[in-house]
């Protein structure tokens, strides 16, 4: 798998080859990370959601891992890039 891009928090951008993904943001975020405590990736998925601007963005996470797919390579880093900024502001 070509990892594109790969963050602090735990999360990478890679190449999609699976269900017509073309670019893939998954992973588990890191618990220093986490702005509060997050029982599953289902959670997360759900404060992100709620908190970074998902235009373009398709959310299939797992209870265990989260996956959202976006079909170009800049899409998929700038959306992690989003969720890294947001975390930091709220994490320090």
């Amino acid at each position: 798998m070509q990892v594109a891009y790969k963050s602090p928090l735990g999360l990478e951008v890679c190449k999609g080859d699976w269900e017509g993904a073309e670019w893939t943001i998954t992973g588990n975020i890191k618990g220093k990370y986490q702005p509060r405590t997050f029982q599953s990736a289902y959670d997360f998925e759900e404060w992100v959601q709620r908190n970074i601007r998902c235009t373009n963005i398709i959310f299939d996470s797992e209870y265990c891992q989260f996956f959202a797919y976006a079909m170009t390579k800049r899409r998929a880093v700038g959306f992690l890039k989003a969720i890294e900024k947001k975390i930091g502001k709220i994490v320090g």
